[in-house]
């Protein structure tokens, strides 16, 4: 056997698998990277340090009497320290640390006694009074599971917690981590890997039952879970978005988090946080102490020794969307169209029509789904999602087809410049649906009246009534309709539909109408 040829041949084939798999990776990321840009755009994070981090382990879970509670592995003072014989590092353990004004931690003190184990400790939540602690701890039996328990404030004694109870929620096969309680307390968020779920760790809520323990677990579902893990739930303030770490869903690597809006007690498919929060490293234990302030832990070293990190919400300033109405197969602009605007809870957040030149201008929120339904008379209703980071700006309608009745062929109002008989440019498409019928009924003929309301004299409506009767019989002609097919008459103000002193703008424009009668003994098809 020829060696050298073989090796080479090898080395070839490795050198083109890698470079052939490269691109694929860095297109699906540049994919993720553009989704994530878009429901992000016109959001900034401004991260910096606490002051509270060391070489060794920092995480943030909860926050109890004014004071931000962490887990760490830091050298405690005048106790015992515990080693992680997987590690050979020492144990998490929980700590209080002091929250200055401008956000920086500092003092670190061990958060209690009676909580303290042997084994790492995990994360915890408090009730809404703040007597009842939810807490995780390494089992005694294996390191690879948390279980969760509960205790209570002593009331005589405030450092010290009573009752602690395993409250044993999943098999004791199974791991129970990051428990978070709604702000009401009346539901905790906990994620675990029973099975049922979607994958390694689901997040699951439960209701806080009157004695404090824990009900039915209830999953959450594939718009926050995935087939990989997710930890770290924490409900806003407001109860309106569940933040959580996945490490899947479009992600960047390992954890990132993530905000889904709670609908109807439903969860809105999940949002990648952005590029200025979220990197390739872990990002874990998101909580917010304002809606524009809050704190992060990253494991900035890919190390697995984390650090808490503070962040401030900017966001810029008047964001606007520019979007054109449009006819979908001639792209032709619309105006007068409405445009009603909904976030994800169903509120409306704008109600307008577009411009001369088809457009509408929304102020739209980063991180929000929103909801555009688009009508005009003569075209089909149309619902599309919005976003801060649209890139395609058209709104596309459809076009309705004309109706035909016994004595008329029904379309929406046609459309002139003010003052004068000249066809707008939206109302050509609406002629062409009466093209479209007489083409598909040759034996019929039609008469076009024209009509005004009543403003100005009535002999100049009859003029102007008479020239905008001839611009659409000319625009049929234009169209390949037989001459001998059309008649056409202005009416003026003579048979007005609404006959009012002082019309309002609506009733005017009912008034100021182009009616397409059919002759009588047509022989007439409804199929267009």
């Amino acid at each position: 056997m020829n060696y050298p040829k073989l090796l080479i041949l090898i080395f070839l084939f490795g050198t083109f698998f890698c470079f052939s798999q490269e691109p694929k990776r860095s297109e699906s990321l540049d994919s993720i990277l553009n989704t994530i840009n878009k429901s992000t755009k016109g959001i900034n994070y401004l991260i910096s340090d606490t002051g509270i981090n060391s070489e060794l382990n920092e995480v943030g879970t909860s926050f109890f009497k004014n004071k931000y509670i962490i887990l760490s592995n830091k050298k405690r003072r005048h106790a015992e320290v515990t080693v992680n014989p997987v590690t050979n590092e020492p144990n998490n353990n929980l700590y209080c640390v002091d929250i200055k004004d401008d956000g920086n931690l500092s003092f670190p003190l061990l958060f209690s006694q009676a909580l303290d184990s042997e084994k790492n400790e995990g994360s915890i939540s408090f009730s809404a009074d703040q007597r009842t602690i939810y807490f995780t701890q390494e089992s005694p039996n294996n390191n690879q599971i948390f279980t969760l328990h509960k205790a209570d404030l002593n009331e005589n004694d405030p450092k010290k917690w009573v009752n602690i109870t395993n409250l044993q929620v999943v098999p004791s096969e199974y791991s129970v981590e990051t428990p978070s309680l709604s702000p009401d307390g009346k539901k905790i968020f906990l994620a675990a890997n029973i099975p049922g779920g979607f994958g390694g760790f689901d997040i699951y809520e439960a209701p806080v039952l009157s004695d404090g323990t824990i009900g039915k677990l209830v999953n959450l579902g594939p718009n926050v879970n995935t087939s990989l893990d997710e930890k770290y739930p924490f409900m806003s303030l407001d109860s309106k978005y569940l933040f959580f770490s996945s490490k899947g869903h479009a992600n960047m690597g390992g954890y990132d988090v993530f905000r889904s809006s709670v609908v109807e007690n439903n969860y809105v498919k999940a949002l990648n946080l952005g590029t200025d929060l979220n990197s390739k490293r872990d990002d874990i234990a998101f909580v917010m102490t304002s809606p524009s302030k809050g704190y992060i832990s990253t494991d900035k070293q890919q190390s697995g020794n984390f650090d808490i990190l503070k962040f401030e919400i900017k966001k810029q300033e008047n964001l606007t969307q520019t979007y054109t109405v449009v006819e979908e197969q001639s792209s032709i602009v619309l105006p007068n169209a409405e445009v009603v605007v909904t976030n994800e809870f169903g509120e409306i957040i704008s109600k307008i029509k577009s411009d001369e030149k088809g457009k509408i201008r929304l102020e739209l929120d980063p991180l929000t789904q929103y909801t555009a339904t688009i009508s005009k008379d003569g075209y089909e209703t149309k619902i599309t999602s919005l976003s801060s980071g649209d890139s395609n700006k058209n709104l596309k309608l459809t076009q309705e087809k004309a109706i035909i009745t016994e004595d008329a062929i029904v379309i929406e109002n046609i459309y002139f410049d003010f003052d004068k008989a000249t066809i707008k440019q939206e109302s050509t498409l609406s002629l062409n649906k009466i093209v479209e019928v007489l083409n598909n009924n040759p034996e019929m003929s039609i008469a076009i009246n024209a009509h005004t309301d009543n403003k100005g004299s009535a002999d100049y409506n009859q003029k102007l009534s008479g020239r905008r009767a001839k611009s659409t019989y000319q625009y049929l002609i234009d169209k390949g309709i037989a001459a001998s097919r059309l008649s056409y008459k202005g009416y003026g103000e003579s048979q007005l539909l609404n006959k009012c002193d002082k019309c309002t703008p609506e009733q005017d424009q009912t008034n100021r109408r182009v009616e397409f009668k059919i002759n009588k003994n047509n022989n007439i098809s409804t199929q267009l």
